[in-house]
C-alpha cells in the first residue's frame, strides 16, 4: 500500500473518532432509525459521507443501518445498498455529489458538520449527531473560569 495515499490520524488538526472512541461509545446518536426510514422511502443506492474526523465511525454506522434496514425487510435483505465515501482529499463539510454519482447513488447521507447550502443532482440527508452533554460539568467549568465579581 502506498503511504502517499494515507492520512495521519489527526489530519487537519482534528481528532479522529472511532467506534471505541467517545463519539460512538459515549452514546452519541447518529439517527440510525430515522435514516433507515428515509432510505425505505424508495432509495436503492445510498452513499454515506463522513468527514475525516468521523470516518472511523463508518463501519459501525453502516452495520447499524444495514441491521435496521434488514429488520424491516420482508425478505431479510436490506432495502438498499450502502456505500461509504472516503475521499480524504475532500474537505468533509461539503457534500461530495460527484463521488456519490460515481457509485450511482440516489441518496447522499452526510454525517457531522456540513455546508447546508449545498445543492446537487441527488437528494441529501444531513445527520449531525447528538452527543450527550454533561451540564453539571459545563456549569462547573464556566464557574471556575469566570468569577462572580468579574464584569461580562
Amino acid at each position: 500500500m502506498s503511504t502517499a495515499l494515507s492520512s495521519p490520524d489527526d489530519i487537519h488538526g482534528r481528532q479522529l473518532a472511532s467506534e471505541s472512541g467517545s463519539a460512538w461509545s459515549a452514546g452519541a446518536s447518529w439517527d440510525i432509525a430515522g435514516t433507515a426510514a428515509h432510505i425505505r422511502r424508495g432509495f436503492r443506492r445510498v452513499a454515506l459521507q463522513f468527514p475525516d474526523e468521523l470516518l472511523g465511525l463508518a463501519p459501525g454506522v453502516m452495520r447499524a443501518l444495514e441491521a435496521e434496514l434488514r429488520a424491516a425487510a420482508t425478505d431479510g435483505e436490506p432495502a438498499a445498498q450502502l456505500f461509504v465515501l472516503a475521499d480524504t482529499s475532500f474537505d468533509g463539510y461539503q457534500l461530495d455529489f460527484v463521488a456519490a454519482q460515481h457509485v450511482a447513488a440516489d441518496l447522499l447521507v452526510h454525517y457531522g458538520p456540513a455546508d447546508l447550502n449545498a445543492h446537487g443532482p441527488i437528494e441529501a440527508r444531513y445527520v449531525f449527531g447528538d452527543e450527550p452533554l454533561d451540564v453539571g460539568g459545563v456549569a462547573a467549568a464556566v464557574a471556575a473560569f469566570f468569577s462572580a465579581d468579574q464584569p461580562c
